[in-house]
């Protein structure tokens, strides 16, 4: 570490003698350098961010996502098992309280695209900020998620893991 702190000391002392500064002619009055682009040597200065900077805290970025409507939330099934599998997506809009979707899909196994969205709340065409329940069946397991239609929250994923296990989830700010 002392090393490390000498060195620009060591490069600054090397440029001084080279440009004549630290000569040692015994004059007393000051030598004037002549310009060269040697004595011109770049400072970099790490800039400073003050707390009142306008640099948008990632509290109030969440906060306003949060506020900001987005309907566009998907419900994605993908199956990683060895086997194939049915799986019961059911959707509610909890404002109404009414199911929006009510399928059964079967996902094979071994399919490169065992991915697929099945239904985005775009269908029920949420006014503003609106909470749906996502509910998936799946290997005699039942799992659910409440999600809101706001640009904090992204898409449901349900996915059959490698060991056959149901896996929901979403992505949220």
């Amino acid at each position: 570490m002392r090393i490390q702190r000498s060195i620009p000391a060591i490069y600054l002392t090397v440029l001084l003698v080279l440009t004549g500064c630290l000569s040692g002619s015994g004059t007393t009055q000051p030598q004037s350098p002549s310009p060269t682009p040697a004595q011109t040597t770049p400072v970099t200065q790490t800039p400073t961010v003050s707390p009142t900077s306008s640099t948008p805290d990632i509290h109030d970025k969440n906060k306003r996502a949060m506020k900001q409507p987005d309907p566009d939330k998907e419900v994605i099934v993908e199956n990683q098992w060895n086997q194939s599998v049915t799986v019961h997506v059911r959707v509610v809009r909890e404002i109404t309280n009414t199911t929006v979707h009510n399928e059964r899909y079967q996902l094979d196994s071994g399919n490169p695209s065992r991915s697929r969205s099945v239904y985005d709340t775009t269908a029920a065409d949420p006014d503003g900020i609106e909470e749906f329940t996502v509910e998936v069946t799946a290997r005699n397991t039942t799992k659910q998620v409440m999600i809101r239609t706001s640009m904090c929250y992204g898409s449901v994923y349900a996915e059959i893991r490698e060991d056959g296990e149901l896996y929901l989830y979403y992505a949220i700010c």
